[in-house]
């Protein structure tokens, strides 16, 4: 949110000029991680309800949004659909009278078909709607002599909706996989800057772009109920430019950092369970304001019968603040970047699921929240609906 500030003051100094394009020496903030403990859509509903790991399991088409190795396929191809909802929350009510309005702006859908060309080779494609919020920053006003003239409302959207076309290689205890994966960013900011005057005038801005992002995974089993998993997701730098109407603002070179899941999967050889831990970082680092991301996921499997499995589980999603670090104004005072808020804080989720197999069909259910594990005002919770079908040649 912070960047809007700096955005907005440079803004004031040309406003004048029309068909300009405004360098600045920072990234766009949208595409920056400020909020996505809250924005990303934890898309999966099997995934989901075993604390959101399994980047050693093998499961549907919606796995490889997690590990491009760990999707299969039953019968000769597959269909999948998922709908799932997050609430509304209000944050930095801390700092603000009112707070930060948040709300989903867009579910977390997604639909994929699959493949199986050979006992070895799967492909598929998903669409998946990832990442969503829609924050509303309040209102600003122009008055004279008390007088209110203006009212402008701030608000900031982001939505990030994926393509990806998984294909895996089984080979004996090895799987490897690729997603060759476009996620398709759009962003909107009403804002205001200042004018020579004084006054403020508006400020809207929309940003659209693709970027491509590929994911390579390993799934290697060398026992039948013990399996190692290991997926990479590439780092990608891009040059962004903000549409303004009446000026372009082009930003430095955008970061979006690499990203790694390891992981384990362990079953029982006596009664039906599993256990699945993973390990998630992202080379946040790379950006001033942030640190890496290390999270933890534990997930529990239990089929108490053959078409009925139940999950459990929980996952970290710590504080990704870097807050040693400074920026210094035009005067050359040095304050801090973060304001301490509530809001920023180390959340825990805990996760249920279960899955049912109706002949050829799969449906998952799964609730995550953090009401349980995480002391705060701030409630999250994800509800999800999915379902696999499998296909078969007549």
């Amino acid at each position: 949110m912070l960047k809007q500030i700096i955005v907005i003051i440079l803004v004031g100094f040309i406003s004048s000029l029309l068909c300009t394009t405004i360098e600045l020496d920072q990234q766009e903030g949208t595409c920056k991680p400020f909020i996505d403990f809250y924005a990303n859509n934890l898309v999966s509903a099997e995934v989901a309800g075993q604390g959101y790991a399994g980047v050693a399991d093998v499961g549907g088409i919606s796995f490889s949004n997690i590990n491009p190795a760990s999707f299969d396929i039953k019968n000769d191809a597959q269909i999948y659909y998922e709908y799932g909802l997050k609430n509304n929350t209000n944050l930095f009510s801390d700092l603000n009278s009112d707070g930060n309005d948040i709300t989903s702006y867009r579910s977390g859908v997604s639909a994929a078909f699959a493949y199986k060309f050979s006992e070895y080779v799967r492909a598929g494609i998903i669409y998946t709607a990832k990442s969503s919020y829609n924050i509303d920053l309040g209102e600003v006003y122009n008055t004279h002599n008390g007088e209110i003239l203006d009212i402008f409302s701030l608000s900031e959207k982001r939505y990030i909706n994926s393509v990806n076309v998984p294909i895996s290689y089984v080979l004996d205890k090895f799987r490897f996989g690729v997603g060759l994966n476009l996620d398709i960013y759009h962003s909107e900011i009403n804002n205001v800057y200042p004018l020579d005057n004084g006054s403020l005038s508006s400020f809207c801005g929309k940003l659209d772009f693709i970027l491509f992002r590929p994911k390579l995974g390993a799934i290697y089993s060398p026992l039948q109920n013990l399996s190692f998993g290991l997926s990479f997701l590439m780092p990608v730098e891009k040059q962004l430019t903000t549409d303004c109407d009446q000026f372009f603002v082009e930003y430095n070179t955008n970061i979006f950092p690499m990203e790694i899941l390891v992981g384990t999967k362990f079953t029982t050889p006596n009664i039906p369970l599993s256990v699945l831990l993973d390990f998630s970082y992202k080379q946040y680092s790379e950006m001033d304001e942030f640190v890496d991301s290390n999270n933890f996921h534990l997930g529990l499997e239990f089929a108490p019968f053959e078409k009925l499995h139940i999950r459990t589980g929980m996952f970290t999603n710590f504080d990704i603040r870097n807050t040693d670090y400074t920026v210094t104004d035009m005067y050359g005072d040095e304050f801090d970047y973060w304001q301490d808020s509530e809001t920023f804080e180390d959340r825990k989720f805990l996760t249920l699921g279960l899955s049912y197999f109706w002949r050829r069909t799969e449906i998952n259910l799964a609730v995550v929240d953090n009401s349980l594990l995480t002391d705060s005002d701030i409630k999250q919770t994800y509800a999800k609906l999915g379902f696999t079908v499998q296909l078969a040649h007549p």
